[in-house]
């Protein structure tokens, strides 16, 4: 006599939550491992690279593949200046987003963003000059969130397109996964700048904190220094795990060989922080 399995009689509901039972069984070890080659099946398919190197060894060597992932999203978050507030549009965030725009290699770079208010400004196609060609720019602009994010992933379909950013101040988890599997789909990297911290759970690869730093005077002069800024890796999902501490670097941009290097401890030890606080005071 056949024996029959009590699961054919399992109501769907049940059967779902036995299936979700057993995928949270599986080891994170393995879920890990898989996702490890469906994404490189992914970036294969598309002919680029599995990561591109931010030419900041000491970042570099956090990041899975040694660099940042093309197929996958990334958000940078404006953290608030010294007044404690945030800019609607940070100089300094928004500047670390151009350097990662410039580092994804030839093709287009698609920038949505929403309907400019009366507080808000167009990039400037001289600075962005430093990072890359502004005739590469293709501006979008979107009336409203959900608009931004259904072009942000239509161009993650796109052939030619070299990265997709968007400016928002939404957190949407479901907009969040889609970016995340187009941008794994085709290999195209999504970048969400964002001047207001996104949800703490995300699909993101990498999230990034930019903060303004002041910056290093020659002594006597009032000479205006090199570009600074603060830099938290507040998340490295693929990458080596930090310690119980947030991964921070004080950062320097040469104007002369448009490069980022992190500032050595000497230069921004107690001493260099009294003569910061002194810049802010």
């Amino acid at each position: 006599m056949p024996v029959i399995s009590p699961n054919v009689f399992a109501s769907p509901v049940s059967r779902a939550v036995a299936a979700n039972d057993a995928a949270a069984s599986v080891p994170a070890t393995l879920r890990e491992k898989v996702r490890r080659l469906e994404r490189a099946n992914s970036v294969q398919r598309s002919g680029r690279a599995a990561s591109v190197k931010l030419g900041i060894p000491a970042i570099d060597s956090l990041l899975p593949e040694g660099g940042l992932l093309t197929g996958a999203l990334h958000e940078i978050e404006a953290g608030p200046g010294p007044s404690g507030r945030v800019a609607p549009h940070d100089g300094a965030a928004l500047g670390f987003a151009a350097h990662l725009l410039g580092r994804f290699g030839p093709g287009t770079i698609l920038w949505c963003r929403r309907a400019a208010g009366p507080s808000d400004a167009m990039p400037y196609a001289p600075a962005l000059s430093s990072w890359f060609e502004p005739a590469r720019l293709l501006m979008v602009t979107a009336r409203r969130d959900e608009d931004l994010f259904w072009a942000m992933e239509e161009g993650l379909r796109c052939p030619g397109i070299a990265a997709v950013l968007g400016e928002t101040r939404a957190s949407d988890p479901t907009a969040g996964r889609r970016l995340s599997l187009a941008a794994e789909k085709n290999g195209v990297p999504a970048l969400l700048l964002r001047a207001q911290p996104g949800a703490p759970q995300s699909v993101c690869a990498t999230r990034w904190r930019i903060v303004s730093a002041p910056s290093a005077s020659t002594p006597g002069l009032t000479d205006v220094g090199a570009a600074r800024w603060r830099v938290e890796l507040r998340r490295n999902r693929f990458g080596t795990p930090s310690a119980d501490e947030i991964p921070s670097w004080l950062l320097e941009w040469n104007d002369e060989t448009h490069c980022l290097a992190v500032v050595p401890q000497a230069l921004h030890g107690p001493a260099g922080a009294r003569f910061e606080e002194r810049l802010v005071g």
